[in-house]
């Protein structure tokens, strides 16, 4: 992880939810306070929360695009001998019609809340990003699997705004990173 991300991440520790609905002026820092991730809000997009409380989603007035950003509990990948907590479980549970899997990358991971040092300590997690499309609509994400849930990050825009969308993802994806609390709020080891 770099210093710039470290820095970030003690940031959107710091960060307060913005009011749901309205325009950002401005990329704001956001935390989820359940869904164990962290992130950018981009700039010209309105937030909202998920109803179930899994995550949230912006929405650019101006395109046909939606970027989400929520965590779901795993589901078992079904194949005996694979621990449903490791990246090729969850690429299992990314396959799907239109899905293609890219890449696999390293996303950061901030463990906050009480430390040795009672202060954030980084690192980084395995994580895929995958692509696809559907008729009109394309999409593409990232998903890790952290603490017995999948952790995901996608964009899905019409097939003439996505790549305008992509512009303002790529900031998202940038800045996104998995969180985990400390104390007795840390929901795994």
């Amino acid at each position: 992880m770099t210093l710039i991300a470290a820095i970030m991440t003690v940031l959107f520790l710091q960060a307060s939810p913005p009011e749901p609905g309205t325009v950002l002026e401005r990329a704001t820092p956001y935390v989820h306070p359940a869904g164990g991730f962290a992130l950018t809000l981009p700039e010209g997009w309105r937030y909202f929360p998920l109803e179930d409380g899994s995550g949230i989603a912006l929405l650019h007035d101006s395109s046909d695009a939606r970027i989400e950003a929520f965590a779901v509990p795993m589901e078992p990948s079904g194949v005996p001998g694979l621990p449903d907590d490791t990246i090729d479980a969850l690429a299992l549970r990314l396959e799907g019609p239109g899905f293609r899997r890219s890449a696999r990358i390293r996303v950061p991971l901030v463990v906050a809340g009480q430390s040795a040092s009672d202060r954030p300590q980084a690192g980084d997690v395995n994580a895929l990003s995958y692509t696809g499309s559907h008729q009109d609509r394309r999409w593409s994400g990232i998903a890790a699997t952290r603490c017995g849930a999948d952790i995901v990050l996608t964009l899905e825009a019409g097939a003439g705004h996505f790549d305008t969308a992509s512009e303002a993802f790529q900031g998202v994806v940038e800045s996104w990173a998995l969180v985990l609390r400390g104390g007795e709020d840390f929901p795994c080891g």
